[in-house]
């Protein structure tokens, strides 16, 4: 992807004009510049993994949102579906006329009804 080159040409230079002090000091410069060198390239390789990881990040992302969609897509189709049902039932509850809850009532009165019956049945059978 990313790649760093150092491209340097090295300078020659007549040994016999310089002093030992001068070539002592090019060369420590050299080596330096050597250094740096080997720096910017583990650098480079760095940029490269770096480069690599927020691509793979990228692709994570977009899946994901891929898959958030199909999710929101399915929910909003169940809430739809909910609804309707929720529509229907109120208009079956309306048609019935009568709550569910007072089904209960009707159905306790029938079986005291029944239990005064069988009493009052059997006051008049002594």
């Amino acid at each position: 992807m990313y790649a760093i080159r150092t491209i340097r040409t090295i300078p020659t230079y007549d040994a016999s004009a310089l002093t030992s002090s001068q070539q002592q000091q090019i060369m420590q410069l050299e080596q330096r510049d050597a250094e740096f060198d080997l720096q910017l390239d583990e650098i480079g390789e760095g940029i490269q993994d770096l480069a690599e990881i927020a691509q793979q990040q990228g692709e994570e992302v977009t899946r994901q949102n891929q898959m958030l969609d199909n999710v929101d897509r399915k929910i909003s189709n169940n809430i739809e579906r909910v609804s309707k049902v929720n529509e229907r039932m109120k208009e079956t509850l309306e048609e019935v006329g009568r709550a569910s809850d007072k089904l209960m009532v009707d159905i306790m009165c029938i079986v005291l009804a029944v239990g005064f019956g069988g009493v009052i049945y059997n006051f008049t059978q002594n």
